[in-house]
């Protein structure tokens, strides 16, 4: 069988991916999210680095319609990705029976350059733009037009020269015009077209790398050793143990965000019902989404746009904006 890219597409389908797209490595060398710190195909691979797949599945929707971040949901959650990366394996031996070597792009997988952000060596989220699986929103989170954020991404690097998908041109996100990723957002990190992501980290993985590391610290500043062996034995140490086992709270954990945005196929046939009320929304944050959109009308699309506007794609406030 010839190797295409739609072979290729066709097998990931099979695999069970639920969306796949293929990005150019070259361009997302050209154009890494921050130039600072490229996260880029070149950078992990002097080699397989020609083209980048990038595979997506579906949240449960039964996950999403649970609000509370539970050992329920987080596991759902862990479980579709440990499905994910198996699926992203046998791709990758698929490609190697055609005689292109590939590598895994694991979802989260974290530098240690980066571990304040817990951002990993190759940005999914822009790699599946490029990809032409959607577009970045208000808080960056990546938006496909079947099924919102509600998506788990994973990446393929090959040698392969496979043709790249496009871009989508109209950015799928309303901005402040809806906000609604601003209002739920418990840690308060999503921001004017970026996200904070260290306030955002403790709430997405809340057994992840910061709590491990301040348990340790009350560790090390306990007084005495009974203060001590009550920490040890106490729940935090029970929770890190727990994780462990199947990485739940570490590779898992909030999720509102996703499950409040009202773009995806998906939203008005299984969430609208679960998420239409916003029981995060305070009048705190209902007056700074206010700001941004009194300053977009006025122009201004806050310090973080221009860096990020090829990834959101033409969004309507450009057309009035001189």
């Amino acid at each position: 069988m010839e190797l295409t890219a739609e072979t290729v597409k066709a097998k990931a389908l099979e695999l069970g991916a639920d969306v796949v797209g293929i990005a150019s490595g070259a361009v997302l060398d050209q154009f890494p999210p921050d130039p600072s710190l490229p996260q880029t195909p070149s950078s992990i691979s002097d080699h397989d680095n020609k083209s980048v797949i990038v595979l997506a599945r579906k949240f449960a929707w039964g996950l999403t319609r649970v609000p509370k971040a539970d050992q329920n949901k987080l596991y759902t959650a862990q479980l579709e990705l440990q499905g994910l990366e198996e699926l992203a394996y046998d791709l990758v031996i698929f490609l190697e029976d055609h005689g292109y070597p590939a590598i895994t792009v694991p979802a989260v997988h974290t530098m240690w350059e980066m571990r304040q952000g817990l951002y990993g060596p190759l940005s999914l989220r822009h790699a599946a733009v490029e990809a032409g699986l959607g577009t970045l929103g208000l808080n960056l989170q990546l938006l496909t037009p079947r099924y919102g954020p509600r998506v788990m991404l994973m990446g393929v690097l090959t040698c392969a020269p496979l043709e790249p998908d496009q871009p989508m041109h109209e950015a799928l996100c309303k901005g402040p015009e809806c906000g609604r990723c601003l209002l739920t957002c418990p840690g308060d990190a999503a921001l004017h077209w970026n996200i904070d992501k260290e306030k955002c980290s403790p709430h997405a993985w809340p057994y992840g790398w910061q709590y491990l590391t301040n348990h340790i610290k009350d560790l090390m500043t306990a007084g005495s050793f009974d203060e001590k062996w009550a920490l040890v034995k106490g729940k935090a140490t029970f929770e890190l143990w727990q994780s462990m086992l199947q990485g739940v709270g570490v590779n898992s954990g909030c999720t509102r965000c996703l499950e409040v945005c009202p773009v995806g196929e998906d939203y008005e046939l299984f969430l609208k019902e679960a998420q239409e009320e916003i029981p995060e929304a305070t009048p705190e944050k209902q007056a700074r989404l206010q700001a941004m959109r009194d300053a977009e009308e006025a122009g201004d699309l806050g310090p973080s746009f221009a860096a990020s506007r090829r990834w959101i794609g033409a969004y309507p406030a450009l057309r009035v904006i001189p």
